[in-house]
This record gives C-alpha cells, sequence and structure tokens, in this order.
C-alpha cells in the first residue's frame, strides 16, 4: 500500500518537474526569440543608420559639385557683367567724344560763318579776331576750311593797319589803355609792316602817360632790338636814357 502511494507520489513530482522544466524552456526560448528579434532590430536600424548616412553622404557631395558649379557658373556671370560694364563705358565715351566733336564742328562753323559776316560789313578787326582766337581748324570740314584760309589772308593781311589806325585815334584822344590793345592786336597780326614800330613807340607813350615807367621802357627796347633802323631809334635812345634813373 505504502509502495503504491510513493510512486504516485514520485511520479507526480516527476510531472512538476518536468512541467516546470517544460516552461522553464518555453519561457527560455521565448526570451531567446525576443533577444534575437531584439538584436535584428538594432541591426535593422544600424543598417538604416548606414544606408542614411551613406545617402547623406553621397548628397553631401553631390550638394558640393552643385555648389561648385554655381559658383563657377557666378564667377564666369560675374566676369561677362563687367566685361559688359566696360564695354558700355567705352561705347558712352565714345558717344561722348563724337557728340562732343559735332558740337565743336557746328560751334567752330558758326564762328566761321559770324567771321564772315564781319568781314562783309566791312569790319575785318573783328573777323580777324574771331578767326585769330576763336576758330580751331581742326573741326572744320574742307569747304568751310577753304573758307578759313581765303578770310584769314585777307583779314590778317588788312587787320594790322586797320589797328594800328584805332589805336594811333586812342592814343591822340588820351584812351591810353585801348591805344595799347589796338597797337598789340596790330602786332600780334604782323610784326613787319611799316608801321609795326610806330606801335610800339606810341605803346611806350601810352605807359608813359599812365605812369607805368616800367613798361614803358620795355616798350622802348623792344623797339631797339626789333627795329635798329627805326626813325624812332634816336627817340627811344634819348626816352630810355631820360628816364633811366625812374
Amino acid at each position: 500500500m505504502d509502495n503504491k502511494k510513493d510512486k504516485k507520489t514520485v511520479w507526480i513530482y516527476a510531472v512538476v518537474l518536468f512541467t516546470s522544466a517544460f516552461i522553464v524552456l518555453m519561457i527560455t526560448a521565448y526570451s531567446q526569440i525576443k533577444v534575437n528579434k531584439n538584436i535584428d532590430d538594432v541591426k535593422n536600424k544600424l543598417g538604416d543608420t548606414e544606408k542614411e548616412k551613406s545617402n547623406f553622404q553621397m548628397n553631401l557631395s553631390s550638394a558640393l559639385a552643385e555648389n561648385k558649379k554655381l559658383s563657377e557658373k557666378i564667377e564666369s556671370l560675374e566676369n561677362e557683367i563687367e566685361e559688359f560694364k566696360k564695354e558700355e563705358s567705352r561705347l558712352k565715351s565714345e558717344l561722348n567724344t563724337a557728340q562732343n566733336s559735332k558740337d565743336l564742328k557746328i560751334e567752330n562753323y558758326e564762328k566761321l560763318l559770324l567771321a564772315s559776316l564781319y568781314y562783309n560789313n566791312k569790319d575785318v578787326k573783328k573777323c580777324a579776331l574771331i578767326i585769330f582766337n576763336e576758330i580751331d581748324i581742326e573741326y572744320l570740314d574742307n569747304s568751310a576750311l577753304d573758307m578759313y584760309m581765303i578770310l584769314s589772308d585777307i583779314s590778317f593781311e588788312k587787320a594790322p593797319l586797320e589797328f594800328y589806325n584805332e589805336g594811333y585815334n586812342y592814343f591822340k584822344k588820351g584812351n591810353y589803355e585801348n591805344a595799347i590793345e589796338s597797337f598789340n592786336n596790330s602786332l600780334m597780326f604782323s610784326k613787319s609792316k611799316y608801321f609795326s614800330d610806330d606801335c610800339y613807340y606810341f605803346i611806350a607813350y601810352s605807359y608813359y602817360y599812365m605812369n607805368d615807367k616800367l613798361k614803358s621802357k620795355e616798350a622802348m627796347n623792344k623797339l631797339l632790338i626789333k627795329y635798329p633802323d627805326s626813325t624812332y631809334k634816336t627817340d627811344a635812345i634819348d626816352f630810355i636814357k631820360a628816364n633811366l634813373s625812374d
């Protein structure tokens, strides 16, 4: 009786032990599966991270390469813009030069016409002064240049005497400043006329009457130097001696 009871007890223990062992195995297996799954998840995540890192590197390299191309393109465009600016500046300069040249041609042609008008109105002095002082032949075309040459030849030949006569009339009236200006204008167009030494003589006395002894003696000295055979030679020497101490 007792043996049967012992056998039953042993069997129960065996069943419990087997069941416990089975449960432990199941738990262990489950835990191992879960661990493996976690490991796989980690590996997958690591793989994804590596892929993302690789993709990022590829995208970064691509972006840097594209940025370099854009920088080179921008630099090229900036150089082109700079060249366009230089060309624009050059064209503006040429345009301004052409416009200035055109304006100067018109201005000189108008002055030439004015000189011609004065000459036709018998005012040789004004014609000669415009021709001599105000006209730049560089801006005259061939036909205008021909007119310029004709007017200059005629007026420059006649103007010295007319300025001398004008200066002498001023001198007689005591208008010495205008007299000096007219005599100098006569000498400006010619210093080889028969009355050229007269111009210096009357210039000297005009300054003398204006109490400018220094310029007066300078004019007399020029007369002696430029015209050593002048009829005023003796008078000029005596004048200088008389005013030497002034």
